[in-house]
Formats: C-alpha cells, sequence, structure tokens
C-alpha cells in the first residue's frame, strides 16, 4: 500500500499528516490524531512495492470504530498495548501479542476500546515482493507466506520477531542509513517467519497437553511478574508442577527459548523503556531490571538489541 492509498484512510479516521514532527525517524512519515477524537501519532515508512514499517502511538477519548479496505498485503504487528476487539470475524487484541494478518483485499473492522494506548509496531509486505523474496531464499523448500502467516495467528511466543520490531521502533538514521537499515530488517523477518513456519513441520508442541501447556504459560506469566528477582529454577519447578528435566524441555519447545533467555528478555525489555523514558543511570537501570552488574547489563542489552544501553539511548535522542 503506498502513502498515497493510506493517507485517505487515515484521513477518514481522525489522522492528518503533520509536517512539523518527524516521530521515531525523518525518513518516514508522521500523521497526529486530531486532537478532539485522540492524541498521538501514527508514523510510515514506505518502501515502493515491497513493504511499508508502521508504528502506531495513540489513543481514541472515546470507543473508536475502524473502517479499512485493504489491498492484498501480508501484515505482522506486535501490539504493546492495546484494547480492542476485530469483526467479522470476531478476535480479541490483546497486548503482548504478535498478530498476523493476510488482507485478500476485504473490509477491515475493529473497535478500538477508548483511552487505552494503541502501541504497535508492524510490518505489511505486498505479496509480491514476498513471492519473489521466498522463491530466492527457499528454492525447493519454498513456503507458502500466506499458510505461514495464518499459522502464526495471535501469539505470545515469538520473542524474536518481538525483539526485530523493537529494533526496528528504536532505530534512528539518516535517510540512506535508515532506508538499508529497515529493508535489512524486513528480509530478516521474513526469514524468522519462514523459518518458524518450517520448522513447525516438525515441532512436536501439539504433543504436549494442555494441562502442560497451561503450567508452562503460568511460569511465563511469573517470570514476566517477577523478573527482577532471582528466580531460581527450582522455585519455577515448584510453580509448573513438574520437574526440571521436562520443564526446561517443553518450555524452549514452546516459548522457542530457554527459560534464562527469556528473564533476560524481560529484562531488556523493561530496560528499554527505562532508557527512552527516564533519565536514569545505566547502572540504576541495570539494578531495577534485576541486574547488579552494569557490565553484564550492557553485555545482554547488546546481544539482543545490537546496541549498548548508552548507544540505544543515543539513538532516542536523534529522533
Amino acid at each position: 500500500m503506498t502513502l498515497q492509498h493510506f493517507e485517505p484512510l487515515l484521513l477518514k479516521n481522525g489522522f492528518s499528516q503533520d509536517d512539523q514532527k518527524s516521530k521515531y525517524n525523518a525518513i518516514g512519515t508522521t500523521f497526529t490524531i486530531d486532537p478532539a477524537l485522540g492524541n498521538g501519532y501514527y508514523w510510515i515508512y514506505h518502501a515502493k512495492d515491497m513493504f511499508s514499517i508502521l508504528i502506531h502511538d495513540f489513543y481514541f477519548f472515546e470507543d473508536h470504530r475502524l473502517e479499512l479496505t485493504m489491498p492484498e498485503l501480508l501484515t505482522i504487528t506486535y501490539y504493546e498495548s492495546i484494547s480492542g476487539e476485530e469483526l467479522h470475524p470476531y478476535q480479541p487484541l490483546k497486548s503482548g501479542y504478535i498478530r498476523s494478518y493476510w488482507s485478500k483485499g476485504e473490509k477491515y473492522s475493529a473497535i478500538i476500546h477508548k483511552n487505552i494506548p494503541v502501541q504497535s509496531i508492524g510490518i505489511e509486505f505486498t505479496a509480491t515482493f514476498c513471492d519473489q523474496f521466498l522463491a530466492y531464499k527457499y528454492g525447493e523448500k519454498y513456503v507458502n507466506p500466506r499458510q505461514a502467516l495464518t499459522t502464526l495467528k495471535a501469539t505470545s511466543t515469538f520473542s524474536e520477531m518481538v525483539i526485530l520490531l523493537r529494533q526496528i521502533a528504536a532505530y534512528r538514521g539518516s535517510d540512506l542509513t535508515s532506508a538499508l537499515f529497515y529493508e535489512g530488517k524486513v528480509y530478516e523477518a521474513l526469514a524468522l517467519i519462514m523459518e518458524r513456519a518450517l520448522s513447525d513441520k516438525t515441532c512436536h508442541c501439539s504433543q504436549i497437553s494442555k494441562e502442560d501447556i497451561h503450567h508452562i504459560e503460568h511460569v511465563a506469566a511469573h517470570i514476566e511478574n517477577y523478573y527482577t528477582l532471582q528466580l531460581t529454577l527450582d522455585h519455577l519447578t515448584k510453580i509448573s508442577c513438574m520437574g526440571a528435566t521436562k520443564l526446561k524441555k517443553l518450555f524452549k519447545e514452546v516459548y522457542h527459548c530457554t527459560i534464562t533467555e527469556y528473564i533476560q528478555k524481560q529484562r531488556v525489555h523493561q530496560a528499554e523503556k527505562l532508557l527512552a523514558h527516564t533519565e536514569l543511570p545505566i547502572n540504576e537501570i541495570a539494578r531495577k531490571v534485576g541486574y547488579q552488574s552494569a557490565g553484564r547489563f550492557s553485555e545482554l542489552f547488546k546481544r539482543y538489541l545490537d546496541l549498548t544501553p548508552k548507544e540505544y539511548r543515543q539513538q532516542l535522542s536523534k529522533g
């Protein structure tokens, strides 16, 4: 979808282009919501005939119904925050979830609940771009992108994609470097989608009982609530109602990472927020997210985001 397609849809839903503000990155286009309807931004970067990157950070003062007619697009979006539901067919919109969508040109309808921020990062791929990329990348192992995205549906277990989308949102650079960066990340996102689809063919998650999946999800929720603490394996096994070996095995099958990596990712995510929205020193942020050593914290932060905490904050300051 080109910017010319986006603008009338945004105008219809209370947004207008704002040439005075370059929210997120100057290479993109910022739209602001009508102050009578709400507050915030809708940012778009469009690469012709290839993809678009969308970042939402706004809220409505009253429940708002979105009505859009979309061309054929393949979309993957991570919702940091949202409250609402898609219509026809009905599906709740939930925070902390990756949502994939294949538009075939039909009307999209959704209700967005009032006063809850819509904070999301997404990529829209053109069908042509997906097909050309996959035919080149995978050859005989070609996976239909529509099938791959459809199998994702709404998931909270795609941490690699969440990290990648957050890197996109955090990036600041010149027009040239940004164009190269975004294109590289889009190829990486497609590769993640395809690798996940291919691995799911041999995944044994379907053999895990519903009861065990419930226990594993309970462990993940506990980590998300208490990631700053020293969470021992012994403590987590008691929560999971299973032995240590089984817990580690099933957790990795469900969440595609180890328990330790999951804890680290929760800490890094919270550190991102503190770096972006506070002026706290890095060593204090390290302590707040569970690390006594600022050096260890910086090492892990760079592992997941390809930037040190200092570099990450510097990138944000360029926006």
